[in-house]
């Protein structure tokens, strides 16, 4: 498997990262001889969480919207990019909203009322502001971002998820 493209992901690409916080990897692969169709492993093995995915598979999931594939799509701390001018052509079309709606919806709205989760639904409201405004986003937040995302994700999940919506619908309106 030739690696074609490795990124930093999860809270170190976000800029959510805390002193506790396992380190993520995102890596795309050419296409690994397996008789499935798609192909991406997840796997955790001493604090380090890695996905590697194939070309096609991943293609696949960011057409679809896959909030973790834009990411790294996406990324701007690439460890290896032998696929960056292919990275950098690359938009979304609207066919990603919905999943990100529900995704943003499910997070903010999530029983356990976790912090974390709101923060996530938060996140994604600002990266689909700027899908609609431009067709792809920067995963790492910027500090006014983040403080606003930290502001308002302990709110009452009701409230987090009518600010999510504000964020993602009247940001570029």
């Amino acid at each position: 498997m030739e690696v074609l493209f490795k990124t930093v992901h999860g809270s170190r690409l976000y800029g959510l990262a805390h002193a506790g916080s396992d380190e993520d990897f995102y890596t795309v692969v050419s296409k690994v001889k397996t008789a499935r169709a798609k192909y991406a492993k997840q796997s955790i093995v001493d604090g380090v969480d890695s996905v590697v995915i194939d070309f096609g598979t991943w293609i696949g999931q960011c057409q679809a919207g896959v909030p973790q594939a834009l990411e790294a799509m996406f990324s701007e701390q690439a460890l290896e990019d032998k696929i960056e001018p292919f990275r950098k052509g690359f938009t979304v079309g609207t066919q990603a909203w919905e999943r990100y709606l529900r995704t943003i919806k499910s997070f903010a709205l999530d029983e356990e009322n976790q912090f974390k989760k709101k923060r996530h639904a938060l996140r994604l409201a600002v990266n689909l502001a700027s899908i609609r405004q431009y067709g792809r986003f920067n995963p790492t937040l910027t500090n006014s971002e983040i403080m606003q995302i930290n502001i308002l994700a302990q709110y009452e999940p009701d409230h987090v998820y009518k600010h999510a919506l504000d964020i993602a619908w009247n940001a570029y309106a």
